[in-house]
C-alpha cells in the first residue's frame, strides 16, 4: 500500500512542476500547488528514507554535489552581513534531498522516473491545453504567460515534454502499446506554446536536440538509418519553416543573430566580471551577491547563467565541484547510450547545457528530476539487455494488441 502511494505521489509531484508558481490562494509564494505534492511525496517517502542503502556507483555523485552546498554555506556564512542573512539556501538543500530520494526510487522500483517524466509531460499539455483555452494567461510584450510564470521557464518546460513524449513512444521503455502513439498528438499544441513564449533558448534547444536526435538515432542497418536522416532532416525544415512564421519569435532570434541582443543579460554579465575577478577563489556566497545587487540595482538580479552564478557564489573552486558532479551525471548518460543505445538522457543533457549557459538551475526541481533520471538510468539498463530501436519499437508495435496506456504505465515488464 505504501509503495503505490509512494508511486502515485512521485507522478502527481511530476505533473504539479508545470505549476510551480501557481498561488491560487494568494499567498504571496507561500504556498503553491507543486509545494504542495513535493511535501506529500517527502511525506509519504519516509518510510523507504529509513530503509534507503544508495548504490555505491552514486555516492560520488552525491559526495560532490555535498561538498558543493557546504562550500556555498561556508562562503554564504562569510559574507553575510546585517542587510542579508542569506546562509543557508533552503530551496538548493531541498533540491539536493529530491535528488538522493529520487535515484534511491529508481533503485527499488526500475523504471519509475521515467514514468515520472511522463507524467511531467502530460502536465506540459495540460498547460498548453489551458493556453489554447485562454486560461490563466498573461501577454508581455507579446510574449504569453500562463499563471504569471516566466516565458522563458515555460518554454523549456515545453522543450523537455516534447523530447520526452517522442522519446517514450519511439524507444517504448515503459512497454506501452501502439495506443502510445496517442500522445504524438501533444506535440503540436506544447509547440505552439513553446512558440508563443517567444523563450529563444527553448527553440534554439529544441532544433539542437531535434538534429541530435537524428544523428545519434540507432537503426538496424546503415540504410535505414539514411531514411530515417534524410526524412528526419526535410521534417524539420517544413517545423522549421512553420515555427517562423510567428513574427516574435523570427524578430527576437534576428535581433540575437543580427545585433547579439541578449535581453540585457549581456550588460548584467558585464557588471558582475568585477566582483568575479575581485573574489576569484571562493566568490562572494549568495550573501555578497545579494549585497552587490542591493547596492546596484536595488534589488536581486539574475546572473542569467550558471557559470557566472557559481563563479559569483562559490568562484572557481565551486565552479570545479559543481561541474565534477554534472561530469559524473553527464558521463552515466553517455555511457547508457553508447551501450543501450538510450536516448532521453542524450537528450536532456542538451537542455541542461542551455540553461547552464544563458538560464538558471540551481534552484528548479524539473532540472534536479532530469539529473536523477539521467544518473538512475544506468541503474535500470544494467538490468535490461537494451532497449528497442525506434525502427524496431514502431513495426513490432503494429503487429501488438492495442490497450490501455495506463496499463504500460504500472507495468515494470523487461523489455
Amino acid at each position: 500500500m505504501m509503495i503505490k502511494l509512494q508511486r502515485i505521489s512521485l507522478y502527481i509531484f511530476f505533473f504539479s512542476m508545470n505549476f510551480e508558481v501557481w498561488d491560487p490562494f494568494q499567498t504571496n509564494g507561500y504556498f503553491s500547488v507543486s509545494k504542495l505534492a513535493g511535501i506529500i511525496y517527502f511525506l509519504v517517502s519516509i518510510p523507504a528514507i529509513i530503509k534507503f542503502k544508495t548504490n555505491d556507483q552514486f555516492k560520488p555523485i552525491l559526495k560532490s554535489i555535498l561538498l558543493f552546498f557546504s562550500l556555498l554555506l561556508f562562503v554564504n556564512a562569510i559574507h553575510a552581513d546585517s542587510t542579508t542573512d542569506t546562509i543557508v539556501n533552503y530551496t538548493i538543500l531541498q533540491n539536493i534531498i529530491l535528488f538522493w530520494i529520487l535515484i534511491n526510487h529508481e533503485q527499488s522500483e526500475p523504471l519509475i522516473l521515467e514514468k515520472g517524466l511522463l507524467y511531467f509531460a502530460l502536465g506540459s499539455a495540460t498547460l498548453a491545453l489551458l493556453y489554447f483555452n485562454g486560461i490563466g494567461i498573461e501577454l508581455s510584450e507579446g510574449r504569453v504567460s500562463i499563471f504569471g510564470d516566466n516565458q522563458n521557464a515555460i518554454g523549456q518546460r515545453m522543450c523537455f515534454s516534447i523530447i520526452i513524449v517522442s522519446m517514450v513512444v519511439m524507444q517504448n521503455r515503459l512497454q506501452l502499446n501502439k495506443a502510445r502513439f496517442l500522445l504524438l498528438l501533444l506535440i503540436p499544441m506544447m509547440l505552439s506554446l513553446l512558440v508563443a513564449t517567444g523563450s529563444r533558448l527553448a527553440i534554439l534547444s529544441f532544433a539542437l536536440v531535434f538534429i541530435t536526435g537524428l544523428v545519434l538515432v540507432k537503426t538496424r542497418d546503415y540504410y535505414l538509418k539514411v531514411v530515417v536522416f534524410t526524412v528526419g532532416i526535410i521534417s524539420f525544415v517544413f517545423i522549421w519553416q512553420f515555427l517562423m512564421q510567428n513574427d516574435l519569435l523570427r524578430t527576437r532570434l534576428l535581433m540575437s543573430l543580427q545585433e547579439g541582443h541578449l535581453s540585457e543579460r549581456d550588460v548584467i554579465w558585464s557588471n558582475l566580471l568585477p566582483l568575479i575577478e575581485n573574489n576569484p577563489i571562493f566568490g562572494v556566497g549568495q550573501s555578497g551577491y545579494s549585497a552587490f545587487c542591493n547596492s546596484n540595482y536595488g534589488r536581486y538580479v539574475s546572473p542569467h547563467s550558471v557559470i557566472l552564478e557559481l563563479l559569483c557564489f562559490t568562484g572557481t573552486i565551486g565552479l570545479l565541484i559543481y561541474f565534477f558532479f554534472l561530469y559524473q551525471i553527464f558521463r552515466k548518460g553517455y555511457l547508457t547510450y553508447k551501450s543501450n543505445g538510450l536516448l532521453l538522457p542524450i537528450l536532456l543533457i542538451i537542455n541542461i547545457v542551455g540553461l547552464l549557459l544563458v538560464s538558471h538551475i540551481l534552484e528548479l526541481k524539473i532540472g534536479w528530476s532530469i539529473l536523477a533520471y539521467i544518473a538512475a538510468s544506468s541503474i535500470t539498463m544494467e538490468k535490461e539487455s537494451g532497449v528497442e530501436t525506434i525502427y524496431q519499437s514502431i513495426i513490432e508495435s503494429c503487429g501488438s494488441d492495442p490497450g490501455d496506456i495506463s496499463n504500460g504505465l504500472s507495468s515494470n515488464r523487461k523489455i
